[in-house]
């Protein structure tokens, strides 16, 4: 059995699981994985141009850390960034800063690093809920206008 987190959208009523992919990003693994002693309630962002994608913040911490950004990427173990448009669909990112990025489609058009690695993914078995969980923070943000709140707890045995 493996590390992972399961993912909680308010007003959803699926909860998807992701594995840690820590034998290729040991380190922000196990960073993710201390940080989520305790679980994390974030908000999201979709953005507009970038397809199936967004991003969603915790509390941040209390002091200044470092974080990745478009412009100045966390890089992961390869050294060089990965662009939004190649991350496959139930990819997961980590910047630092108590943030996650979320791929959860294949449309994914944006030709832009991404602010750090692929440190988890979610199985195949649950890419149709983890796509329909993107569609509904898709939704609540453009149509609603409703903000959702998602809770990211560790889970040791996924």
């Amino acid at each position: 059995m493996s590390k992972g987190i399961v993912f909680e959208w308010e007003g959803f009523s699926k909860k998807v699981p992701a594995l840690l992919l820590e034998d290729i990003e040991p380190e922000v693994c196990r960073e993710v994985w201390e940080a989520l002693a305790t679980p994390w309630k974030m908000w999201p962002w979709h953005t507009t141009s970038t397809g199936d994608f967004y991003s969603a913040q915790a509390r941040p911490p209390r002091h200044p850390v470092p974080l990745g950004s478009q412009a100045t990427p966390r890089m992961g173990k390869t050294g060089r960034p990965l662009f939004l448009c190649d991350l496959e669909p139930g990819s997961l990112c980590y910047p630092g800063g108590l943030q996650f990025s979320f791929a959860y489609g294949a449309d994914n058009t944006e030709p832009l690093p991404a602010k750090g690695p692929v440190f988890a993914r979610v199985p195949e078995a649950h890419l149709a809920a983890f796509y329909e969980a993107g569609r509904h923070v898709w939704n609540a943000q453009y149509r609603t206008h409703k903000l959702i709140i998602i809770t990211a707890t560790r889970e040791e045995n996924l």
